[in-house]
């Protein structure tokens, strides 16, 4: 009998903790489409479809770093709703009361969840850069004959656009997933606080209700690696070019193809 009622407990955990998982994985998904349509209209159909194919391929990526925001909203909700002082800044309103809805809000960590990954998301979705931008601003610096060495793929390099969108699409997707890494450890760093004035993670970054502190470490982390590897791309490219020019027998000898002598020296700025 009593072991009948502990299987039963451990079937009733995990069917919470499958439910949870199930919750989770449908913010993300969802949230992921909703990035997709505004990266889609700030792109144009032309330049999204470079980048991703296919609108359902662009979900799948987003959905990486959409998953970063669900965890990082459960981790921020978690310690709110352990906090004994959460009424008292909080108008005087409990975890329950204050997120949930119905009589007991017993949606309350849910809504808690939910409200803080959209607005990672939408903090996120509004730094994101374009990359047909991106790359148009990289063909004017590098000149488009070097623009189009760097870039294309074909006999005569006149895909070197469509390719630039897509890498660079891609490339943005790692820098957010990277960024995202970096800004999880620090907000589960107990000691972030003391090394930032005594302000929490949520005061440094945040704005408005601080819902958007995750989405705004992301951002900020991931713009400034992009901008990094933008300047190390034009520069690499400008070098390139020049060695080009002044051997081309050497230059292959050296090198073999352009792109690899950009790979070589944008990684090693």
């Amino acid at each position: 009998m009593k072991r009948s009622v502990l299987i039963t407990a451990f079937v009733v955990v995990l069917a919470v903790m499958a439910g949870s998982a199930g919750a989770a994985g449908s913010e993300a998904t969802k949230n992921a489409s909703s990035a997709c349509t505004s990266l889609k209209a700030k792109m144009g159909l032309t330049a999204f479809t470079r980048a991703y194919t296919s609108f359902g391929a662009c979900v799948s990526s987003m959905t990486s770093v959409e998953q970063q925001n669900v965890a990082a909203a459960q981790t921020a909700c978690t310690a709110e709703q352990s906090d004994p002082n959460f009424a008292a800044t909080h108008g005087g309103k409990t975890f329950d009361q204050f997120y949930g809805t119905g009589k007991k809000g017993q949606n309350a960590y849910a809504h808690c969840v939910s409200q803080k990954a959209k607005a990672s998301s939408v903090a996120e979705a509004q730094a994101r850069p374009n990359p047909s931008r991106t790359c148009r601003s990289q063909r004017t610096l590098m000149t488009a004959s070097v623009f189009a060495l760097a870039y294309g793929k074909n006999a005569t390099d006149r895909n070197a656009f469509g390719k630039c969108v897509s890498a660079w699409a891609h490339t943005q997707t790692k820098n957010e997933l990277s960024a995202s890494a970096a800004c999880r450890a620090e907000q589960t760093d107990a000691s972030f606080a003391a090394a930032h004035s005594g302000k929490t993670f949520a005061q440094v970054y945040g704005t408005g209700d601080l819902s958007n502190a995750f989405g705004k470490c992301v951002s900020a982390k991931a713009g400034e690696k992009a901008q990094a590897q933008q300047e190390a791309k034009v520069s690499a490219a400008k070098a390139c070019a020049g060695e080009l020019r002044a051997s081309a027998t050497a230059f292959k000898a050296k090198y073999g193809t352009f792109g690899h002598c950009v790979s070589l020296k944008a990684s090693s700025k």
